[in-house]
């Protein structure tokens, strides 16, 4: 499951550079805790770069969340590009079009793993800090994959309970 969501995960974020914004788009490798921990907090070294996350929830035949998450400064060019406009700075305005952007990849994801059942969505809802963590029981799986661009870098990761699918 974890690659099929992988894949999910990838061509989502591919449609989404390329029908909304215009973008080249560099993809990473998917990656788990593999080295990128930081050993004092035991937390993802990446994680700890990443201020801002757009979340999306899911229930029915996948239950968990996927996330998108940037720096400020990759958020914000992130935004202005689907906003087909400069962002100079992350207002209300600007966090919910990067929720809006977390939701337009979780409906692909969602329409790619159709084939398990229903996939429900939950609003999507944004996080917005320093030095946070998004933590999920250990009965969920978890996929993470990074992605580049010309105005930096930025993850997706999801959280999907192992029995779902």
């Amino acid at each position: 499951m974890n690659e099929e969501i992988t894949d999910a995960i990838v061509e989502s974020v591919r449609d989404v550079f390329q029908g909304f914004l215009a973008m080249e788009l560099f993809v990473g490798t998917p990656h788990g805790a593999d080295g990128l921990v930081d050993p004092d907090t035991g937390i993802a070294g990446l994680a700890l770069a990443m201020e801002c996350s757009a979340v999306v929830g899911f229930t029915g035949a996948m239950r968990g969340a996927i996330s998108v998450q940037g720096a400020h400064e990759t958020v914000r060019l992130l935004v202005g590009a689907l906003a087909k406009r400069p962002v100079t700075a992350l207002t209300l305005e600007s966090l919910e079009l990067f929720g809006e952007l977390g939701d337009l990849i979780a409906g692909g994801m969602r329409s790619r793993l159709s084939s398990h059942g229903e996939i429900h969505a939950a609003p999507p809802q944004v996080i917005v800090g320093q030095r946070y963590i998004i933590h999920n029981a250990r009965i969920y799986s978890r996929v993470r994959h990074t992605f580049q661009f010309s105005g930096g870098l930025f993850l997706v990761e999801c959280h999907y309970l192992k029995d779902c699918a």
